[in-house]
């Protein structure tokens, strides 16, 4: 009994999962059949500039375009991405409303276009529409995703602009007329090289938002936009737009306008300083005629900063406000507050401060004072001299230094001390034939005789003389004859032969003198 009524439950409950699941099925075939049924095919239309600055025209029927244009539009290729990613092809032929169709979409539906802009006739490009979203980065108009509305078709627009290039008194190659150029069909302009000017740098491609009340409230008047060739143009997005005065470039005459920026570059030399950052030199450019604010002093060691000199000579203060009208180099004025003394002895060096315009023993850097004289084996330190072979200016520690300075150690040469000669012996007495020798005692002599010599008398000028002869002391001499050594330079042998000459003399004169003598004796 209890198995009948499980049966019956079990039953029960698959004829009602059964009933749902019929009845969820009957909702969704009448829910899909409701939404194709709104679903409608997405028409797209086109419009174009047909005449530069003229506008764009929409055509509203077939036959309106030319032929060569309406076979482009037809043949134009264009893909329609829905929103699962499914890519549809655009048929290529035109409805009566010169409008092109593809698929099934609902209202509110996104949907991304795609257009082939390398199809388009030459001097076009498509332009930038305000309701359509472009995917970022955008690369150019190509490309755009819309909501699908049953009651408006999805338009493309077909544009001519030309981009003019005021060079603003600069030229390029020697050419100072503006230039003229096609935006592309990719959106972009193929800018020409840059302009050069003298004394200025080029800034680039600028518009300059006009004095309007809608800028006012914003605080954007005057603002500058730069464009460059990486830029996107199309008439829409700039010929219709107040990027510049209305009296400068009028509003929808196809034709956008970029002048040239030239801007001044400032530079400021530290002239041997450096500034905070340790850099020794700054630069810059900013526009022609704006001002600028003079930079800090820079520092340099031994020195004291004095102003900032431009080319013609004229100071500034830093701080001070200039107006950049030309290229300019502002360089570093310094006053030397001490200067730098270089000592050089061969390869050894030292340094010596002072301060400028004072001598090294009379400023107030006590801790700087004249190095030792310097030492050479052989020679004697003479002096520090302004330059190296010592035909400079002498430098002592009263010279008074002006700026830096180099001197070099001055030395003379030692002389060495004259050879002392070998000493000169006297050579011994040879007697001529006959005679006898002074210095000698006779042999036959006596004492006695000896004695009485002694006692004999003389003259006054023979009593000195004997008696100068008795009191000395008896040599005997060798017979050998005794050669003295000869000096061995030149000037020695001078001076030996010198005193050998004056011994011959004297003692020729003593021979003389002893001869009379003992004449005079025999005599007596």
């Amino acid at each position: 009994m209890n198995n009948k009524i499980i049966k019956k439950v079990i039953s029960l409950v698959v004829a009602f999962v059964a009933t749902i699941g019929l009845f969820a099925g009957t909702v969704t075939a009448q829910a899909a059949g409701v939404n194709n049924a709104n679903k409608q095919p997405l028409h797209i239309s086109m419009n174009y500039a047909e005449t530069l600055g003229k506008g764009h025209t929409t055509p509203g029927a077939l036959g309106q375009l030319s032929s060569d244009m309406e076979r482009m539009w037809k043949e134009l290729p264009i893909t329609v991405i829905d929103g699962q990613g499914h890519e549809l092809e655009v048929k290529k032929e035109l409805n009566g409303h010169c409008e092109r169709t593809v698929g099934n979409f609902a209202n509110g539906e996104k949907v991304t276009i795609k257009v082939d802009t390398s199809k388009l006739p030459d001097d076009y490009h498509l332009s930038w529409e305000s309701d359509y979203t472009y995917p970022k980065p955008i690369k150019n108009y190509s490309q755009f995703q819309v909501v699908v509305d049953s009651s408006m078709p999805v338009r493309i627009s077909l544009a001519k602009m030309k981009v003019k290039f005021d060079l603003q008194g600069g030229n390029i190659n020697g050419n100072t007329k503006s230039i003229v150029k096609f935006v592309n069909k990719n959106n972009g302009v193929d800018f020409p090289s840059d302009p050069t000017k003298d004394d200025l740098v080029f800034g680039g491609w600028f518009t300059e938002l006009p004095n309007t009340e809608s800028y006012k409230k914003l605080g954007i008047v005057g603002k500058r936009y730069y464009w460059n060739s990486k830029s996107l143009f199309s008439d829409y997005s700039c010929d219709w737009m107040s990027y510049n005065d209305t009296n400068t470039d009028p509003l929808y005459d196809g034709v956008f306008l970029l002048r040239a920026q030239w801007n001044a570059k400032v530079s400021f030399n530290a002239n041997g300083g450096t500034f905070i950052d340790g850099k020794t030199e700054k630069s810059g450019a900013i526009r022609q005629g704006k001002s600028i604010k003079m930079l800090a002093a820079p520092t340099r060691e031994d020195y004291q900063f004095l102003n900032w000199v431009d080319a013609a000579g004229k100071t500034y203060k830093p701080g001070e406000e200039y107006t950049l009208n030309a290229n300019t180099v502002f360089t570093a004025k310094w006053k030397q507050i001490r200067s730098t003394v270089t000592f050089k002895d061969g390869d050894k060096t030292q340094t010596v401060k002072v301060e400028t315009g004072k001598a090294i023993d009379m400023d107030v850097l006590k801790d700087q004072s004249m190095p030792k004289n310097p030492t050479k084996d052989g020679y004697t330190f003479k002096e520090w001299n302004t330059k190296a072979d010592g035909k400079g200016t002498a430098f002592t520690g009263k010279t008074i230094v002006n700026s830096d300075t180099t001197v070099y150690a001055i030395f003379t040469k030692n002389l060495k001390p004259a050879p002392t000669p070998d000493p000169i012996l006297p050579a011994p007495f040879e007697p001529e034939s006959g005679m006898e020798n002074p210095l000698s005692v006779p042999e036959s002599q006596t004492p006695e005789t000896k004695q009485e010599l002694s006692h004999a008398p003389k003259s006054e000028h023979e009593h000195n003389t004997a008696h100068e002869y008795v009191k000395s002391p008896v040599v005997e001499h060798k017979t050998e004859k005794h050669v003295p050594d000869m000096p061995k330079t030149g000037e020695s042998a001078s001076v030996v032969a010198l005193i050998s000459a004056l011994g011959f003399a004297i003692a020729g004169f003593a021979v003389v003198r002893l001869r009379r003598v003992f004449e005079a004796k025999s005599v007596r």
